[in-house]
């Protein structure tokens, strides 16, 4: 849990020393993400795990964004995992109330598992790649489902809710 609570105050502290321009400009640029939903891991069964992640992301273009990435995962007994990657974006459409995107990150799995009375501790790298379609239900508001692939072999589904300050 103390991993997610500075992976969290380090996502949230970046937008502070986000570029060189203008305050307008740098908040023109920065998106909030929030995101929840379900990811199952390949083992002999699939193990279920309920997902929970924050990230930043600055608009270089129009059509590509990049930023960290948080995500938490709880499954059964004492198994979490928490990513720490980085995360590009490539929106198809942006100009559009509807548009589909492409997503790829990369970076560190940090794993823990309770057995019998002792924990165990893990890290590795890790990457994902997929897709959503953004919906954008405000200027500054939206929401999009998204799926993804990654490694160490799991699928991901859920939503992302995007915040544009």
């Amino acid at each position: 849990m103390r991993y997610l609570t500075i992976v969290v105050l380090t996502a949230l502290s970046i937008p502070g020393f986000a570029g060189t321009g203008s305050a307008q400009e740098a908040l023109s640029r920065l998106a909030i993400d929030l995101s929840g939903g379900y990811a199952g891991f390949a083992d002999e069964a699939i193990v279920g795990h309920g997902t929970f992640g924050a990230g930043v992301l600055w608009r270089l273009t129009p059509r590509l964004s990049v930023g960290p990435e948080a995500v938490f995962m709880n499954g059964p007994g004492g198994d979490r995992d928490v990513f720490v990657t980085g995360k590009l974006v490539f929106d198809v459409m942006p100009a559009r109330p509807v548009s589909p995107y492409l997503v790829a990150d990369a970076g560190a799995m940090l794993h823990a598992d309770r057995f019998f009375n002792g924990s165990y501790w893990s890290q590795e790298g890790a990457v994902s790649g997929g897709g959503g379609v953004r919906f954008n239900l405000s200027p500054r508001l939206a929401i999009a489902p998204e799926f993804r692939v990654g490694w160490e072999p799991h699928v991901r589904i859920g939503a992302v809710l995007t915040w544009r300050p």
